[in-house]
């Protein structure tokens, strides 16, 4: 694994070998790097993706949720 200057990793995060860590990237805590990460990016989840397209799969599965129990109880 190879750190560049600046990096923040969160507890529990999992990189795997020979991946290259961006300078002032962020790795979510409880992550798994599974590729090279980008200078300056901020990475979440397993396995980590760029973190507004996390935030935003989070948010639709929350939404399909709400929907899902608002159907039954009708």
């Amino acid at each position: 694994v190879t750190l560049g200057n600046g990096v923040i990793i969160g507890g529990s995060a999992s990189i795997k070998d020979h991946v290259t860590i961006g300078d002032g990237a962020t790795i979510g805590a409880g992550s798994g790097v599974t590729c090279d990460i980008e200078p300056g990016k901020t990475m979440l989840g397993y396995p980590a993706v760029e973190a507004r397209d996390a935030l935003r799969q989070w948010a639709i599965l929350k939404q399909l949720v709400k929907e899902s129990t608002q159907k039954k109880s009708v």
